[in-house]
């Protein structure tokens, strides 16, 4: 029986430093964020319509999308956050489920699937395991805003939107810590896929 095993953990925590070292072991790892890249950079119809519909004519431009102006506004308007939302949150849950019967159907043992928002969308009971990486909200910090992803005022929007590591603990099987080096997590990731596999 394949196991469907989920990464999840806050912004800036290394779900994405994970996935890579899983994808370099072989493994397939469906990673949300980049449906999610995927959707901005190559934006369809019905999404330039909601995003000219909730924001502005503007903010779609040559098929290019403003997204410094998108998150201005969704960190600001609930309504429009959702409504954006909404219509991303399905489109990555049909990647996903495509992702998982195909590598079902090719007999994969263990599949994994990176869900950022896998407990606040109450998702976790769909998984043989939750794998949860815990970071200090400091370090995180350092983290994002040393990638240049998001501005202080921003990042500090998502991680008040964001479940707390005390809810991470209670609901995930597996809890990878990453505050120390690069070498302790991938040394506590190895010890995290004993548990996975046997």
């Amino acid at each position: 029986m394949t196991k469907i095993v989920a990464i999840t953990g806050g912004i800036g925590s290394g779900k994405t430093t994970l996935s890579k070292y899983l994808n370099n072991l072989g493994f397939v790892v469906h990673e949300s964020d980049k449906v999610v890249s995927a959707i901005y950079s190559k934006p369809s119809k019905p999404f330039i319509n909601i995003l000219k519909k909730n924001i502005s004519n503007n903010v779609v431009r040559g098929g290019k999308i403003n997204k410094k102006k998108v998150a201005h506004v969704i960190f600001n308007n609930n309504q429009i956050k959702k409504n954006l939302e909404t219509y991303i949150h399905k489109e990555v849950e049909k990647s996903r489920d495509l992702f998982i019967k195909k590598n079902i159907k090719n007999k994969k043992g263990v599949i994994f699937v990176d869900i950022p928002l896998l407990l606040e969308k109450k998702l976790e009971k769909k998984f043989t395991f939750v794998i949860c990486i815990i970071s200090q909200k400091k370090i995180r910090t350092e983290r994002v805003l040393k990638n240049k992803k998001f501005s202080k005022t921003v990042l500090k929007k998502i991680l008040i939107s964001q479940t707390t590591d005390k809810e991470r603990k209670t609901r995930s099987q597996i809890i990878i810590y990453n505050n120390k080096t690069k070498k302790d997590f991938i040394f506590s990731v190895k010890k995290a896929l004993i548990k996975v596999l046997k």
